[in-house]
């Protein structure tokens, strides 16, 4: 019975250890990133926590109706929780959709001759983006047809 005791006591400073250390940790995050965000403005902030996320919705909400499906394609992020789908956001009641969730980010823009355009009309995807700004430095919105590209807007 002591044995028991003993081991739940030990487990319980464990567990207690565990979530103080990480609570600590995400407390020292907090003040380093309020300590970088000091004296900047609101829209200073936005844009070092979420980069230029609502100016690039902004611009795509002006030339893409609101009705429509868009296909993104870029190689901003490999994280899905930060730029694409903060855009998902800002660009609402737009529907965005991804090529796939194996690898919804190629490395490389693709060719607008190599688009399936079938598939695309057959998912009423009516619109594409093109975000590779890092080597290639191509921020597009481009209008689809069911056999190719109609009309393309630079966003830069």
């Amino acid at each position: 019975m002591k044995v028991k005791h003993t081991i739940i006591v030990m487990c319980l400073v464990i567990f207690f250890f565990l979530g103080v250390s990480s609570v600590l940790i995400q407390g020292r995050k907090c003040y380093r990133t309020l300590k970088q965000l000091k004296g900047l403005s609101k829209d200073q902030k936005r844009f070092c926590l979420i980069g230029d996320v609502p100016r690039f919705a902004a611009k795509c909400n002006k030339i893409i109706p609101e009705n429509s499906n868009i296909l993104y394609l870029s190689n901003v992020s490999n994280n899905r929780s930060s730029f694409d789908l903060y855009l998902n956001y800002h660009i609402y009641p737009r529907k965005l959709y991804w090529l796939n969730n194996v690898a919804p980010y190629p490395e490389s823009p693709l060719k607008l001759k190599d688009l399936d355009y079938a598939f695309l009309s057959k998912k009423k995807i009516d619109w594409l983006i093109l975000r590779y700004p890092k080597e290639y430095g191509i921020n597009k919105v481009i209008k689809l047809n069911r056999e190719k590209a109609v009309t393309s807007f630079h966003l830069n």
